[in-house]
C-alpha cells in the first residue's frame, strides 16, 4: 500500500535520516529571516543544528534573493511599534484640541492651561518621533555589522543558488503562468499580489533544477504554509500537497519532503543529539507566515470567543450586504465581529458597510479582527469612524497560533461594558 500511495506517509526515521545524511536541505527566505525574530538562545540552538548540516545545506536563488530584499524591514520591524503608537497621540491631540476649542470661554480652562495641555501632548509626539529617528541610525549600523548575516555566510558559502540568466528568468516565469492557468501549485494563493507573484513559482522550479542534477533526497524548510505548499486539514499543517511529492518524483526522480522550521529543528535536533527546547520551538512556531483562508480564520475567531462566552451566545451573522461575521451577545448588548484576512481595510465598500453596522440598530458595538497590522491609513480611518459614531469601535490584530496575541475576548468584554455605559448614560 506504501509502494501507491508513498506520497501520503510521512518519513519514517529511516527515510529522515538520509534527507540528513544524504539529501538536499534547503532552506526558503522567512527561514533565513527567522533567526532576526528569536532570541539569543533560540538563535544559538537552530545554527547549532544547521551547523552539524552545513555540507547538506542548499538556498535558491530565488530565496536568496527575498532575504537580502527583506532582511531591512525585518531588522526594522520596530517601526509598526512606533506607528502604534504615533497615531494614536496625533489623534488624541486633535481630539483634546477641538474640545478645548469648544469650551474656550470658561472660566475653569485658561488659554495657557489649554497651551500647556496640548504642549505636553506634542512632546510625548516628538519624543517618539525621536525614538524613530534614532531607530533608523541605529538600523543603517546594524545592517553594516550583523553577525546574524556573517553567520549564515560562513554555513552558506558555496551552497547558493546560481543567478538566472535573463533568458533563463523568462522561460520560468512563462512556465509558472502556464502553472497558474492550470492549477499547479505552489504559488497559486500569490497570482494576484501585485509584485513578487511569481516568488513561490521560481523557489519550487529552481529546487526541482537542483534536484535534477544532484539526484538526491530533497527536503525543504520553509515557513510559507500556505495551502498552495501545505496540506491542511481542521486548521493542521500535515505535510506536503500531495502534487509537490509527486512531482519532485515524476520529474527528479527523488524523494521529497518539507517541513516549518519549528518542525525541522524539532525532529533534526533529536536526530543529531541536539535536542532544543519548548521555548525555541515556541518562539519559531509563533514566527512561521502561516496563512489562513477566510473560512478558516473565521472558525478560529468562532473557537476563540467560545472560549469565554456560552455557544448560544455567539452565533455567526449572515446577512447579505454587512461586514458583520459574528454576534456576540454579552448580557443586554450585541458586539458585532468584523473578520477579515485583509491588513488594508479601507476601501470605499468596507467602510460604507461599516458605517452601516455602526449606525443600525442590529450591534450595540464593532470589533474589526485581521491575522496582520492595520495600515497607518486604516487605523487612521478608524479612529475618524470612532470620533463620529456614537457606539464603541475598535480593532485588533489577532493570530490562532500567535501566543503573544492580544485576546479577543478581553476585547469584547471591553467594548460591551463601553457600550452599556453609553446606555446607561452617566
Amino acid at each position: 500500500m506504501k509502494a501507491t500511495f508513498s506520497e501520503y506517509y510521512s518519513p519514517s526515521d529511516a527515510e529522515y535520516s538520509q534527507f540528513l545524511e544524504e539529501g538536499t536541505i534547503a532552506l526558503d527566505a522567512n527561514v533565513l529571516l527567522a533567526p532576526y525574530k528569536v532570541d539569543s538562545d533560540s538563535r544559538r540552538q537552530i545554527f547549532e543544528i544547521l551547523t552539524q548540516l552545513k555540507d547538506r545545506l542548499w538556498v535558491p536563488y530565488q530565496a536568496g534573493y527575498e532575504f537580502f530584499k527583506n532582511r531591512p524591514a525585518v531588522m526594522a520591524g520596530e517601526e509598526k511599534v512606533y506607528q502604534s503608537l504615533e497615531t494614536p497621540l496625533v489623534a488624541a491631540r486633535r481630539k483634546i484640541d477641538d474640545h478645548l476649542k469648544s469650551i474656550s470661554g470658561h472660566p475653569v480652562i485658561t488659554p495657557l492651561d489649554a497651551k500647556e495641555i496640548l504642549n505636553g501632548i506634542d512632546q510625548l509626539i516628538l519624543k517618539v518621533q525621536t525614538l524613530q529617528k534614532g531607530r533608523d541610525s541605529r538600523l543603517e549600523d546594524s545592517l553594516r555589522d550583523d553577525p546574524i548575516l556573517a553567520k549564515w555566510e560562513d554555513l552558506l558559502e558555496a551552497r547558493m543558488g546560481e543567478r538566472p540568466s535573463p533568458e533563463g528568468h523568462h522561460e520560468m516565469v512563462e512556465a509558472i503562468t502556464r502553472r497558474f492557468a492550470e492549477g499547479t501549485p505552489p504559488g497559486l494563493q500569490d497570482e494576484d499580489k501585485p509584485e513578487n507573484s511569481h516568488g513561490d513559482g521560481l523557489v519550487w522550479l529552481q529546487l526541482l533544477d537542483k534536484a535534477r542534477a544532484d539526484k538526491a533526497p530533497t527536503l525543504l524548510i520553509t515557513d510559507d504554509v500556505k495551502e498552495d505548499w501545505y496540506r491542511r486539514h481542521g486548521g493542521k499543517t500535515i505535510g506536503p500537497r500531495i502534487e509537490l511529492i509527486r512531482e519532485m518524483q515524476d520529474s527528479a526522480g527523488v524523494t521529497y519532503y518539507q517541513q516549518p522550521l519549528s518542525l525541522f529543528v524539532q525532529r533534526a535536533g533529536k536526530f543529531l543529539h541536539k535536542p532544543v527546547s519548548e521555548k525555541t520551538v515556541r518562539q519559531v512556531a509563533g514566527i512561521s507566515s502561516f496563512v489562513l483562508s477566510g473560512s478558516e480564520f473565521e472558525r478560529s475567531v468562532y473557537s476563540e470567543l467560545l472560549t469565554e462566552f456560552p455557544t448560544p451566545d455567539v452565533t455567526h451573522y449572515l446577512q447579505e450586504f454587512s461586514p458583520v461575521d459574528l454576534a456576540v451577545r454579552v448580557g443586554s448588548v450585541v458586539v458585532g465581529v468584523v473578520v477579515t484576512l485583509n491588513s488594508s481595510f479601507a476601501g470605499r465598500n468596507n467602510i460604507k458597510l461599516l458605517t452601516q453596522a455602526l449606525t443600525g440598530r442590529k450591534f450595540d458595538a464593532i470589533l474589526l479582527v485581521t491575522p496582520k497590522p492595520l495600515t497607518a491609513r486604516d487605523l487612521d480611518i478608524l479612529m475618524d469612524l470612532a470620533e463620529k459614531s456614537t457606539k464603541p469601535l475598535d480593532a485588533v490584530t489577532w493570530h490562532p497560533i500567535r501566543s503573544t496575541s492580544v485576546r479577543i475576548t478581553k476585547v469584547v468584554l471591553s467594548l460591551a461594558d463601553q457600550a452599556r455605559s453609553i446606555v446607561l448614560g452617566p
